[in-house]
């Protein structure tokens, strides 16, 4: 909230005690408390919430169905950066949690039709409030990106288990004999291939490059690696070179989109 906004709050609420110190000076306690106390109560209160709304200080029903559509909108990327902004221990302690910060980011990326930093700790909340709400609808719906198995062979079945979950016909490559991808999937015409890596650090440059490789050896239409604990940006850089999607187990129900006609000129058959 804004200092001058803070200041108008101050100023109203010594005003409303104000009123309430003379209405126990000028009338009987018992008239005080009984009659004019709950008047200066709800009438401060009445003026707060004239005062918020006119200065858009309130998260309105309006503000709340657009910071929906977005968090719906952008959940497998707001929920993957999340999840990787807390950070434990060895023994499962949280030693930093930097989600307000990542929501911060979030909300600089979209267009808003209000001045978010207005109401900042509200809409802060809210956001985490609504991710929480789609992860758990998804959970419901048999999918949950945060169980996933702590092997990494058994990570690979447990992806091609929710790409088939997702209406994707998966298959997990032989192992020893991948060529740099996992996962071979395929949805009508369109055949995609995945490397998945099941690790406690980000992913460098060596993963893109095996998947790069293995989409022109396999045919692909469109290739990813799918990591749980993000990306180098050196091996950012290089995916947004190569055309290698960057992925998390999040984006597992949207890969639709991801590997969709708009980013796959060409979708190949094998």
């Amino acid at each position: 909230m804004r200092k001058e906004y803070e200041t108008i709050l101050g100023g109203l609420t010594f005003l409303a005690l104000a009123c309430a110190g003379y209405a126990f000076y000028a009338l009987e306690a018992f008239v005080a408390t009984t009659q004019a106390l709950p008047v200066i109560f709800f009438g401060y209160l009445t003026i707060l919430v004239v005062f918020f709304r006119a200065l858009g200080l309130s998260l309105t029903s309006s503000k709340r169905r657009e910071l929906t559509r977005h968090v719906e909108a952008h959940s497998a990327a707001l929920s993957r950066n999340l999840r990787l902004a807390i950070q434990k221990n060895d023994y499962g302690h949280v030693v930093t949690d930097h989600r307000y910060d990542r929501v911060i980011e979030f909300l600089d990326s979209i267009q808003l039709s209000f001045d978010y930093h207005r109401i900042e700790p509200a809409v802060l909340d809210y956001v985490l409030t609504e991710i929480e709400r789609v992860e758990r609808e998804a959970r419901e719906g048999g999918f949950d990106a945060s169980d996933f198995p702590t092997d990494p062979a058994e990570f690979e079945h447990w992806c091609a288990a929710q790409m088939r979950h997702f209406g994707w016909d998966a298959d997990v490559t032989k192992q020893g004999y991948d060529q740099g991808i996992d996962i071979v999937a395929r949805k009508g015409a369109l055949a995609i291939g995945l490397q998945v890596k099941r690790y406690n650090t980000p992913v460098g440059n060596k993963a893109i490059q095996e998947a790069y490789t293995g989409k022109g050896y396999y045919g692909l239409a469109g290739v990813g690696v799918l990591a749980t604990a993000g990306f180098t940006p050196s091996a950012r850089r290089l995916a947004a070179t190569t055309g290698v999607i960057l992925l998390s187990p999040h984006e597992l129900p949207a890969l639709d989109k991801k590997f969709g006609v708009e980013g796959c000129t060409e979708a190949w058959a094998i």
